[in-house]
């Protein structure tokens, strides 16, 4: 399959485009912002494809802002959204956890706005005092001692990471019955769209390296994600899904995984020299533009909206 340039299609073929599906589900970072910072006509596109009836939906990895900072940036841009509309890693792990009547303490490795979400849904966060770095060997022995009241481990993005916190949740992963999930999986992380830092992936590995456990995914590309979205949702017809994502190998890989539509913006991670080298089928989106902010402008130039 060859991605089609949506800028250089004819007007007839736009129309086509524009009826063949009914559901956005779109990415944040690097497609509507980067580092919070508006990219342009992005506004005017939300706005225009509401007007056409879409449903709009967001779909982001991002750990750092926490559902209520999605909903606040997002509001700028699309005032009839939703907190509903906003879809997470961390939701997903929660109504998994709510469904599994799950009443124990958790561990988290992520974000201060990550744990407020488990919080605000009513989960029990296992005790950090213990956290802060120490620096002898003597000081170590009193992390290898387990608490029977920490039932999870979540692994995610943590800015504060330390050997320290590794070490207490290996010590609960030892436990077979201890649940141990992920939520952004990505090697890298991006400051803006330039400045790349390692991402969650390493410390993740780390832990399955040590304790022979193998966790539950719930970010993009995950199926589990794709399963959580086509419920929440109800999504019957997924092919009448439209996937917009700046990321190859999170957005669109996980847009042809649940059976989306696909289109590609280069605002973001990746660029048009990606694409280009694209050699996996699960990768290689059904569209592309330089920007999301671009389809409105093509909208009205093309079919008069």
């Amino acid at each position: 399959m060859t991605p089609k340039d949506l800028s250089t299609l004819r007007s007839s073929e736009i129309r086509l485009f524009l009826d063949s599906f009914d559901t956005v589900v779109c990415d944040c970072d690097g497609v509507i912002w980067n580092l919070l910072n508006p990219i342009d006509g992005v506004k005017e596109t939300l706005g225009a494809l509401k007007k056409c009836g879409k449903k709009l939906h967001f779909v982001s990895n991002n750990c750092l802002l926490g559902t209520k900072g999605i909903f606040d940036a997002l509001a700028q841009y699309h005032d009839e959204v939703k907190t509903s509309d906003i879809i997470t890693p961390t939701r997903a792990i929660i109504s998994y956890l709510k469904e599994a009547r799950f009443s124990k303490e958790i561990y988290i490795l992520g974000t201060l706005s990550m744990k407020e979400d488990f919080q605000n849904a009513g989960f029990t966060l296992a005790n950090t005092k213990h956290d802060e770095s120490v620096d002898s060997i003597e000081a170590i022995q009193e992390f290898v001692d387990d608490d029977v009241k920490v039932g999870a481990v979540i692994c995610d993005y943590d800015i504060y990471l330390s050997n320290i916190k590794l070490i207490r949740a290996t010590i609960f992963l030892r436990r077979p019955d201890v649940l141990f999930f992920a939520g952004a999986t990505d090697r890298r992380i991006y400051a803006g769209n330039k400045v790349a830092l390692p991402g969650p992936h390493f410390y993740q590995t780390a832990l399955m390296e040590v304790t022979g456990r193998t966790p539950l995914v719930f970010g993009k590309p995950s199926q589990n994600l794709h399963n959580y979205i086509k419920k929440n949702f109800n999504i019957v017809n997924p092919s009448r899904v439209l996937l917009v994502g700046d990321s190859i190998s999170s957005d669109i890989k996980f847009g042809i995984l649940g059976g989306f539509q696909t289109l590609l913006v280069f605002s973001g991670v990746s660029k048009f020299t990606d694409m280009k080298n694209i050699k996996k089928e699960n990768e290689t989106p059904n569209y592309y533009l330089n920007s999301f902010g671009d389809l409105s402008e093509i909208l009205k130039c093309k079919l008069k909206m």
